[in-house]
């Protein structure tokens, strides 16, 4: 339909201008002097028509040989364009990879072409940060095209991590400190930061990062506990002999994180050098009434309070639930024989053996029985103590 549309209207035309010309006789006169020249009309439309076709063919012509230049220009950007992006996207395929070599010469090779992305230097310095190539990775970010605004915190991310694995951890945490400042505290960031923390001994801020890190369900609750226990554990040991910073610290913990095995180890440990014999017993035992931990129990022994009695009163409770805790017994001989009750003593820290058979339970119980002048059954159970130790130390008997 379409081409009988165009051939009837082609045929239209054709007849619209042979009756025009028919119907035309006018003609067209120039003179010149000495010249005439005379033209039908129709031959002088024709020529008027063809003159104008021909100028704009020839304007048409012109305008795109002076645009060509530009074009070529333009054309040859396009192509440099796609062959650092080819270049670009190859290097991180070869850097998810795991190839870090070939990921860092692909996004040098895209570097090198004009045209080419900031991006490219980022993908070759995580490259060489994999590789340990700390040099080469600072270089790479310090280049003005990896500077562009849109590319701050990937590269100040990449500066952090740089730090960090060369072992600048107060530099990496001053890059992530701009980064929040750019982006805000984001999850990547976050834990970047506590790896920071960690490597520069700050583990006071480090709880604090973890409740952060537990909301946003990078940890569960558990490991997001042992964390926090371990920095609260190394925050107490720091204190050493520092009772103000020591107890000050301790009161601004929540009980449950006081009672956490670890960190009440640690506090007991701070509070017996302090000497305060009272105040580490109590810790001990309230993180044993809610957590069992066997060497709680065993550094529950080394307490001495004024109180003595209710000391053992307070073993022995303990006893009604773990009968077969070989360190409860060795304990409970430990806190009988400082009451001198040694009958007792001897009771629990012969049953421990039964469990258990430690050195520590062996040189107790040797020594309760040179105490009471039985030196030839004391002899066996020291030396035997001595075999064991060595055996642990790994030297020969």
């Amino acid at each position: 339909m379409r081409i009988l549309f165009w051939f009837l209207l082609l045929a239209a035309a054709a007849v619209g201008v042979a009756l025009a010309t028919r119907l035309t006789a006018g003609y067209a006169l120039f003179v010149a002097p000495p010249y005439r020249v005379e033209l039908s009309l129709n031959l002088f439309l024709l020529l008027v028509a063809s003159g104008f076709v021909g100028a704009y063919a020839l304007v048409r012509v012109v305008v795109r040989a002076m645009q060509l230049p530009v074009e070529v220009r333009a054309f040859r950007s396009r192509q440099q364009r796609e062959r650092a992006r080819a270049r670009h996207d190859a290097a991180v395929v070869s850097l998810l990879e795991g190839r870090y070599g070939r990921a860092r010469q692909l996004a040098e090779e895209a570097l090198a072409i004009p045209q080419s992305s900031g991006l490219s230097a980022l993908v070759a310095a995580r490259a060489a940060l994999e590789t340990r190539d700390f040099d080469a990775a600072e270089k790479l970010l310090a280049r003005p095209d990896a500077a562009v605004p849109s590319l701050t915190v990937s590269r100040l991310m990449l500066t952090a991590e740089m730090k960090l694995l060369g072992g600048q951890p107060g530099e990496a945490l001053a890059q992530l400190q701009a980064l929040r400042k750019e982006a805000g505290a984001h999850t990547a960031a976050l834990r970047l930061e506590l790896k920071a923390l960690q490597a520069a001994g700050r583990y006071a801020d480090i709880p604090a990062k973890v409740d952060q890190l537990v909301k946003r369900k990078v940890f569960g609750a558990d490991e997001g506990d042992l964390i926090r226990a371990v920095a609260h554990a190394e925050v107490l040991r720091q204190c050493g002999s520092d009772a103000v910073r020591l107890r000050s610290y301790w009161s601004r913990l929540p009980d449950a994180e006081q009672r956490m095995p670890r960190v009440a180890a640690a506090g007991a440990r701070a509070l017996l050098a302090l000497a305060a014999d009272r105040e580490a017993a109590d810790a001990l035992a309230r993180s044993l009434e809610r957590h069992w931990e066997p060497d709680l129990a065993l550094l529950y022994a080394q307490c001495r309070p004024a109180d003595a009695t209710r000391q053992l009163e307070q073993a022995e409770g303990w006893l009604k639930q773990h009968s077969q805790d070989a360190r409860l017994l060795y304990t409970l001989g430990v806190l009988c024989e400082r009451q001198q009750l040694w009958g007792k003593a001897q009771t629990y820290l012969e049953a421990s053996l039964a469990l258990d058979n430690a050195w520590r339970t062996q040189v107790a119980l040797g020594e309760l029985l040179a105490r009471l002048g039985r030196n030839d059954e004391a002899t066996p159970h020291l030396a035997a103590a001595l075999k064991l130790a060595l055996a642990e130390l790994g030297q020969p008997a």
